[in-house]
Formats: structure tokens, sequence, C-alpha cells
């Protein structure tokens, strides 16, 4: 066992019981109301040493409070209490030999926060935080606007519902990857009280509690198949017969199913058939256990810090002493923005924990020590290129010149990229134009000749001639694919693709509309819809200057109701017959949507390899359709 690091090796038990007490208060509130430091798995070692110290010490029988003075308090129905947990097989299997269970019920534990909706007649009433396990913090206002969220029920159940609130990953890496990690962005959010960014959380469904005679639940099972009658989005569950099967399982998760997961989770729950509401008041209920992974977080060395440089946007990246990682070696992980550097206090030699978690960068979750010989990180005042003072707003660091060159070079670059264009070398030609200030902007490229081309350095007739052919066969591209291609930042084609499926489905529908019109469709928010209107506008006029060359158009969006309507499609791996964005905008033009992840509600996965990869296996588990690329192709044609 790790012990708690004390400023006096020497001193009495007594004291490191209250030293550890205050440790692990202090990490309690900072888990739930603000910003962890340590990470579970430490925090686990402080809590296993109090145990082993003093088995009734009154704080390892209470709960952390996720409590604000902005909410309104209410009580729970009952008490919402926290599990107890396990990290070895042999403490597993000890805690079964007091159960003797027939069956046992194993389901994922997640990793986000927990909420209580209740309701009466099957009508909503509230959603309430943890809070003290008693009391929690009414956030129905942000409750209601999460994927998942039910306001009337098709019976008149008269009690509560649990769920946790979960941030995807997918989610996180487009719009929160400021944020420490998924957990931490979506405590955020629950708590906002503007409600902004609650439609991007999910409420995932695991428990409920009936307090009339309208519903009654005979076991656990049943209550599980009430949920899903009632369409609230449940937790995956299992049943096996015994606890040998229960630890195989842990380790098939932990090492194969988790990092197919859009979301985190962090161990297994493990409770019998019988519902036992009595238990369920305990502080640490008896009959149900929480069998918790091994640590995703391990210890390194931070060595010095990069400026990655994107576009106009400058992001730190931690070069870190080399580790193994969740069967990976890293030796950089990401330091998100400028702010997360002065949260954690982060200076060259800090000794820092760093996680994995699903298929999310490396991350520096928190320091453990810093020696007094660190050095200060510092941040670039001025743009390596243009020279234009740099301008540091906390959640980004970015050179605010539209004229500057890495900017104007790597919106030139995305464009040539988004559109496939083949033969258009990066170094032989793309570059050297530049160089020559032969273009400066989208537009400049429609007016290249072959003797443009074959001016530059290795570029004979043959090869000028085949970039040029495929620059200008493609003569028009769907609106998604032409706003995505010029780099406005934080927005894609596959978000862009939402906003056109959402009715804004021209260039000028997109300009003349609102924010709150954007900030409505799916998978946007307030700040988003402002990114792609403030992006549009600044590049409106260069917009136009490529639909002026009459070289390239904006292809029309076809009305829905085509053969593929109400269905959605994930390709992943090479395609025989076409590419994967051709693939694609079939799906889109026949009716359907083209996804970019394998996601809960996929209809097919297209892949012509057996290869278990992560798309593969995440289908596997949410038994997602998969088909070959010519099943795909017949769907297309019956």
């Amino acid at each position: 066992m790790v012990k708690a690091t004390m400023p006096d090796r020497q001193k009495s038990e007594q004291d490191q019981i209250k030293y550890l007490v205050d440790e692990i208060s202090r990490h309690r509130y900072l888990y739930y109301n603000e910003q962890p430091k340590i990470s579970d798995a430490k925090y686990d070692s402080l809590e296993d040493e109090l145990r082993d110290l003093d088995p009734k010490n009154p704080l390892l029988f209470k709960i952390g409070i996720d409590s604000s003075d902005i909410f309104t308090k209410r009580e729970h129905i009952i008490p919402m209490m926290s599990q107890d947990k396990v990290t070895q097989p042999q403490e597993f299997i000890k805690w079964t030999k007091k159960r003797n269970y027939k069956t046992f019920l194993v389901q994922y534990k997640l990793d986000g926060i927990s909420i209580e909706l209740q309701y009466e007649n099957g009508i909503f009433q509230y959603a309430l935080t943890r809070g003290n396990g008693k009391i929690g913090d009414d956030v129905s206002a942000n409750v209601t606007r999460m994927k998942g969220y039910i306001s009337k029920l098709q019976s008149t159940f008269t009690g509560a519902v649990r769920a946790e609130v979960l941030l995807y990953h997918n989610i996180f890496k487009k719009k929160y990857n400021d944020k420490q990690n998924c957990r931490n962005a979506a405590s955020g959010l629950v708590r906002k009280k503007n409600g902004i960014g609650s439609g991007d959380l999910n409420l995932v469904f695991y428990d409920a509690i009936s307090i009339s005679d309208d519903v009654i639940f005979q076991n656990e099972i049943q209550k599980l198949k009430w949920l899903k009658r009632e369409r609230f989005p449940t937790i995956p569950t299992k049943t096996v017969k015994t606890a040998q099967e229960v630890i195989d399982l842990r380790e098939d998760v932990m090492n194969n199913k988790r990092d197919t997961l859009d979301y985190d989770i962090d161990g297994l729950v493990i409770k019998g058939k019988t519902i036992n509401l009595e238990d369920m008041k305990r502080t640490r209920p008896m009959f149900q256990i929480a069998f918790k992974f091994h640590a995703e977080v391990i210890e390194t060395k931070v060595l010095d810090v990069e400026w990655s440089i994107s576009g106009h946007n400058y992001t730190p990246v931690a070069i870190v002493e080399s580790v193994r990682l969740m069967g990976t070696t890293v030796s950089r992980a990401s330091l998100a923005n400028p702010n997360l550097i002065q949260e954690l206090k982060l200076k060259i030699g800090s000794e820092v924990f760093i996680s994995k978690r699903g298929d999310i960068i490396p991350k520096i979750e928190s320091v453990i020590n810093t020696p007094t010989e660190a050095k200060d990180i510092i941040a670039p005042t001025v743009c390596e290129v243009c020279n234009t003072e740099l301008i540091n707003e906390g959640t980004r660091l970015y050179c605010p010149n539209e004229l500057c060159p890495k900017r104007i070079y790597h919106r030139l670059r995305k464009w040539i990229k988004k559109l496939n264009i083949k033969y258009f070398s990066e170094k032989l030609i793309l570059k050297p134009l530049f160089k020559k200030d032969r273009i400066s902007a989208i537009a400049d490229l429609y007016s290249l000749k072959i003797s443009d081309l074959t001016t530059l350095n290795r570029v004979k007739d043959n090869l000028a001639q085949k970039a040029l052919d495929n620059l200008f066969a493609v003569k028009e591209v769907p609106l998604a694919k032409f706003i995505g291609a010029f780099d406005i930042e934080n927005i894609g084609e596959d978000l862009t693709q939402r906003v056109v499926d959402a009715g804004f489905d021209t260039l000028e529908k997109v300009r003349s509309s609102s924010n709150f019109q954007i900030s409505q469709v799916d998978g946007f928010a307030d700040l988003t819809a402002q990114y792609l209107h403030d992006g549009i506008e600044t590049l409106y006029l260069q917009m136009r200057d490529v639909l002026n060359t009459n070289k390239i158009t904006i292809k029309g969006v076809k009305k829905m109701g085509g053969k593929l309507e109400g269905k959605s499609f994930c390709f992943t791996g090479k395609l025989e017959t076409m590419k994967r964005a051709e693939a694609e905008q079939m799906v889109r033009e026949k009716g359907g949507e083209a996804k970019s992840g394998v996601v809960k509600d996929l209809t097919y996965l297209v892949t012509n390899s057996n290869e278990p990869t992560t798309k593969y296996k995440k289908a596997q588990s949410q038994e997602t359709k998969i088909i070959t690329e010519t099943q795909f192709l017949e769907m297309i044609k019956q």
C-alpha cells in the first residue's frame, strides 16, 4: 500500500490519522466541487491507509458533498449514498462469500456526475445532484436540456430514477478539451446557472425507486426492464453466476471493451437480484460493491514544454520522461491551454500524474511535487511567423492577424486536403507557390497555369498537368465541405453538416442565421455558434471570390425522403469502389445520415475487414449491424 507523505515520518499514529482525515476531506471537496489535484488511485490509497489505522473513523462513513450556494436545495426520495469498493480480485471474492448470491448483476461503473430525477404520477418534477446524500442541488433547468431526459412517462410512476451525467469523448475533444477530463467538464456544465452546454451531456440510467403502488419492482432485473420500457437510456448490464465470471468479465472490459466506449468507466458495479431499499439508505450499502479497474494514471517528470502551432493557435505540449501507460509508450502529454499550466502550478521539472482515457491523448492530471530548482514555463508572446503580439485568453493562445502567412498557408493546405486534390504535392507545389507569393488565397489556386508549376524546382510538365487536372476536376462541393475546408476555428465538415441538415442549406442562409438559431442545432452551443458566424463573416468575401472564379460551385442539397431516410452509416477502413467521403455523400443524398464514429444510435458500420479495430469492437458490443461495402451498394440500388 502506498503510504501518504508526511512532513515528519516519526509522528504518532494519531497525528497520521489526523493528517489523513484532513487530506481526504480536502480532496473530496476538490473532487466534487472544483478540480481534483490527485489521481483516483492516490485518493484510494489515502482512504485505505485511514481504514487500516482507524476502521471506525467517521469520515469513512461520510460521502463527499457536491453542492453550490446558487441552487435551491431539495431532499432525495431515499438517501443517495456512495458505494464501497474493492480493487483486487481476492478482495472481491472475500465480499462475495458474505453475500452468497446465486446470480450477480454486473454493470459499468460510469465515471460521471450522479443525478436523481423525481417523478409524480409519471410527470417530471425535479432533478437533484448527490449533494450530501440526503439533500441535493436542484439542477432541473439544466437536466431538462440533456440527452435522455424524459418529461412524461408512459406509466403513472411516482418515485425517483437515478442516472449518471456523461460527456462523451467525441464532444469533449471537439468542444471541451481545455478541461482536464470528461468528468471535470461535465461537472462544470451541470452546475452552470445559465444552462449553456447542458445539451452536450447525456443521461445514462441505472436505478429506480418507486414509492407508490402504481409501479412495483419485484427485483433488480424487472427494474431495468421497466427503465427500458419507459425509453430511458440504460446502463449495459450482464448476468453471471460465479465470482470468477465477474473477475474474468472485469479483465475483458478493462483490457478490451473499455477503449471502444465513447464515455469513461472506472470499474464495474456488482449487485444481487434482490432489491434492498434499507441497504440503499446506508452510507456504504453492503449488498452492492464497486469493483474498480487498475489505475490508468502513472507518475512521470516534465522535461520541457513545446508550443505546437496549428493555423493561428499555439497549444502547449509537455515533453515527459517516457513511461508505459495502458500498453503504449508515452513521452508527450497534452496541456490543453495556458490556463491549465497556471491551475496546476506546473513547471519544467515537476513530477506529475498523467492519464490516458479511451482514445483521448495523454493528459497531465495533477502535480505531485515541484522541486525548488524547477523552471517556470514561459509562453511565447509574439507570433513566430509575422511577429504580431499573441493574444492569451487563458483558454487559448493565438495570433489575431488574419493575414499571418502561417494562417493563410494552413487554410490553403486544408483546402487541398479536404477536396482530396491528388498530385498537388505540398512539398513540390503548394509550399513553393506560396513562398513565391503566387498564391495567397484559395481563389488564387483557380488562376494557376501550367507555366506557374513548371517553373518550380523538380516539377515537370506531366506532374503539373496532373495536379491542375485534378484541381479543376472538382467542379462542385457540398456546402458542409466548402465551409469546412475554409479552416474556420473549431468548425469542421461534420459539424457544418448538422447546420445544413437543420435547414441552413445555402451559404447565404448560414450567414444570415442568428447565433441563437445555430446554437439550437445538435452539437452546437453559444460559443461554437459564435465561431461559425465569426468565421463566415471574416471569410465571406474570400468564399465569394472562390465561387466567382466559375471553376467550382456549391452543390445543391437534395431534399430528404430517400431510401436511406432514418438510417445512419459509419465507414471504416479502405473502400474498394469509392472514397469514404464519396460514400458519405451518397448516404446524405439518399436521405440517410453519415457519422464519423460508432455512436449509440448508429444503424450500420460499413467495413471490408474483419480486423477487431476499435470501431469494429464497439459496433459488436452495442449490437450495431456490420455490413460490407458490397452490401452497402446493394442497399443503395434497391
